[in-house]
């Protein structure tokens, strides 16, 4: 276990790039949204092309209640005497889009062997989409594990402001506080205070199992001069996402609702060790919940003052610095932009061997971060992996595999071309953003080729899918060509 005790924090998928701790959360936002394509999370024009035209569930309007004095809570560190229950959850809607997110992320649930539930909370689906989703789980269930669900909640990504008309406007990250609450109060398993819940986003997948132990020196990396190791009742944790004490810029008493919320007495410094959270978000089901419900108070207030991305993340700190729940930060949970330097668990892939870095063999390291978050794209030369270029169809029986990338891919390439610009420009890496890149290409190529092969294996029949040429999908140019050797030779 490292431990890490500083001033500074990196930016990284929640905030796009790193930047320095002081700016106002103006600047930031400006610089989210003007930054080179490559590094920014593309999500509402692209989502407005593949979700498909639908009657949605009512709009349920949130409720904003007034908050009493946040509970006392127990501090005790110590192990516990057994192993708790875990409940992995994620947030979707039921677009097509995060139909094969949800799939990916179940399989490398099943692939690690994660313990305990994972559910997948859909929220706005129409009554024909949720029995195809119940079809699909199904067959996830059957095939994968039993403990792996999904849970149904009314839209929650339309609110109103107090004393708006009309529908209220649109913010798809509603659907996380409020389909979490929803989740903890009524999933049909039974969850127990003392429990552990994790909670993911779609567009992540495990590398090895998440538990609340991370008192192994050698997997984790703290931050903190004492830092805690276990979660427990009023000790959460979160990877660290870096974006520091900005939080503390928004109008407090406003999201709030109150003038004297404890969240105004966090000073910077404890701002920047204990509340710039994102996810993995780990906490006991009791402490969960309250999150849970302040959260969902929270943050229509945080998107009426700050109608942007991060109003939801923001909305998250203020609810845990309110409760007075400090997050023991991790770095080493989760790794997604290859510009950062610290803050996120790149020391696990920098240790790879250079020649292996794109190898099958280093699929399979025991010691790499728990969580690839794929929420930006990855582009070496012509080679890319990005969510937004994936087939929608992904996991059919039709849908083509990915083309796997050549494993010298970092020896032959230091630079990556725009694959959405006519001029073919090519942009300059370091070496080590060379290979970083590298492995995000590879790794979550191969992830999601073997999870394709897996879902064929077991739903499509076998003389269809051996008689079949193979299809292979070019993300880069968004072609598909059809291949007999490749199949024959089991590359893919």
């Amino acid at each position: 276990m490292t431990i890490i005790s500083r001033k500074k924090k990196r930016n990284n998928c929640g905030s796009m790039r790193s930047t320095k701790l002081l700016l106002t959360f103006t600047f930031c936002m400006i610089a989210m949204f003007y930054l080179p394509y490559k590094y920014m999370i593309q999500e509402g024009s692209i989502d407005d092309k593949i979700i498909k035209n639908k009657q949605h569930m009512p709009i349920v309007q949130p409720m904003i209640t007034e908050h009493q004095t946040p509970p006392k809570l127990n501090n005790n560190d110590e192990k516990p005497t057994s192993t708790p229950n875990y409940h992995t959850v994620f947030s979707t809607d039921c677009s097509g889009y995060q139909h094969w997110q949800s799939y990916l992320l179940f399989y490398s649930a099943y692939k690690v062997k994660q313990p305990g539930t994972v559910t997948r909370i859909a929220s706005g689906c129409t009554k024909e989409e949720q029995e195809a989703e119940r079809a699909f789980q199904s067959q996830i269930s059957d095939q994968m594990s039993s403990n792996f669900k999904v849970h149904f909640t009314p839209q929650f990504s339309k609110v109103k402001g107090e004393g708006e008309e009309g529908d209220g406007e649109t913010y798809k990250f509603f659907n996380k506080p409020f389909g979490l609450l929803h989740w903890i109060e009524h999933a049909e398993v039974k969850i127990k205070d003392d429990d552990i819940v994790i909670l993911l986003d779609p567009d992540q997948v495990l590398t090895r199992p998440i538990t609340n132990d991370f008192s192994n020196q050698s997997e984790n990396t703290l931050v903190g001069q004492n830092p805690k190791t276990i979660v427990t009742h009023g000790s959460p944790f979160a990877q660290e996402f870096g974006f520091g004490a900005s939080w503390r810029n928004l109008d407090i008493d406003a999201v709030t609702g109150t003038n004297d919320s404890p969240a105004k007495s966090v000073t910077e410094q404890d701002a920047i060790d204990h509340y710039p959270a994102g996810p993995p978000y780990l906490a006991t089901t009791k402490d969960m919940h309250a999150i849970a419900r302040t959260w969902s108070d929270f943050v229509p207030r945080s998107y009426k003052i700050f109608p942007e991305l991060m109003a939801e993340m923001y909305a998250f700190c203020i609810a845990v610095a309110h409760l007075k729940m400090p997050h023991q930060i991790v770095k080493s949970l989760m790794v997604s932009d290859v510009d950062v330097e610290d803050g996120e668990g790149w020391n696990f892939v920098e240790a790879i061997e250079d020649e292996k870095i794109c190898s099958p063999a280093a699929m399979g390291y025991s010691t790499l971060p728990s969580v690839l978050h794929y929420c930006q794209r990855y582009v070496l030369g012509k080679h890319i992996f990005g969510k937004h270029k994936m087939p929608l169809d992904t996991f059919s029986c039709d849908a083509p595999l990915l083309a796997i990338p050549p494993e010298d891919i970092a020896e032959r390439y230091d630079y990556w071309i725009d694959p959405n610009l006519v001029d073919g420009k090519r942009e300059y890496l370091t070496k080590i953003e060379v290979k970083k890149t590298a492995f995000m290409i590879c790794f979550l190529t191969h992830h999601a080729n073997e999870a394709s092969k897996f879902y064929k294996s077991r739903n499509c029949k076998s003389s269809e899918v051996s008689a079949a040429p193979l299809k292979i999908i070019d993300l880069w140019s968004g072609k598909t060509s059809t291949s007999s050797t490749k199949k024959e030779k089991g590359e893919y």
